[in-house]
């Protein structure tokens, strides 16, 4: 194989690599809306419950499963950004560049990275006001 189709194949496995990191960005952002959505309903549905350690160890539980989700979901925005220190370092960006707007492919990531900071401080929120009540 010459050095062009070498440099394709690479490419292609990179862009691949990419492009599974994203996608599971993307299904851990899922989780993380869908079970703090669910965890939030509960909640909420908690105001005449008796049972005060619940309602004061609800947040807690919350906030464990945003810093969880929110950890893979790290874990995964560090692997694609692995992968395009890589890609750029292969010199690739002479082929075709790794991803469409490369201006924008940090203000992509902020929802990934805040939005389980913004849940945490919801449920110390929560956790704030179940023990003023």
């Amino acid at each position: 194989m010459n050095q062009p189709d070498l440099d394709w194949e690479l490419y292609r496995a990179l862009r691949e690599q990419w492009t599974h990191e994203d996608n599971l960005v993307n299904h851990r952002m899922m989780w993380l809306i869908l079970s703090q959505g669910l965890l939030f309903t509960a909640y909420g549905g908690m105001s005449g419950v008796h049972h005060k350690w619940l309602v004061l160890g609800f947040p807690f539980f919350g906030m464990a499963v945003a810093a969880v989700i929110g950890s893979s979901i790290a874990a995964a925005v560090e692997a694609a950004e692995a992968i395009q220190r890589e890609y750029a370092a292969a010199g690739l960006e002479r082929l075709c560049r790794l991803s469409p707007m490369p201006g924008n492919r940090h203000r992509g990531r902020w929802a990934a990275r805040a939005l389980p900071f913004v849940f945490a401080a919801l449920w110390v929120l929560a956790f704030a006001g179940s023990i003023g009540a």
